[in-house]
């Protein structure tokens, strides 16, 4: 099993403003957000994602931090320039697809 830990700024309902976050991996795949600020945990049940939506989405959703890594990598120029609109079009995107497989 491995275990990773990766640092990002994202938005606390609790806190309600962008903090600091710690975002847990285990095997590739993430196990819970936690905010450094204020210690609101966010845990990812696995399980109940898996009896519940179309696996190929999941599976999808799970690894985009590290496929998004991996692009940044590759180009960062053309991933902050694609971000803003990827980051917009998403959920529509992904409520489609599961919508579609329903």
């Amino acid at each position: 099993m491995s275990y990773h830990h990766m640092d990002a700024m994202l938005f606390c309902i609790e806190c309600n403003k962008n903090t600091n976050h710690t975002i847990s991996y285990k095997n590739e795949k993430i196990e819970n957000i936690q905010c450094n600020q204020c210690g609101r945990q966010i845990k990812v049940d696995h399980d109940y994602i898996e009896r519940n939506f179309k696996e190929e989405i999941v599976q999808r959703v799970l690894s985009k931090p590290s496929r998004m890594t991996k692009e940044m990598e590759e180009d960062i120029t053309l991933f902050i320039t694609s971000l803003p609109f990827r980051v917009i079009s998403k959920p529509y995107r992904i409520m489609k697809e599961i919508y579609k497989g329903k």
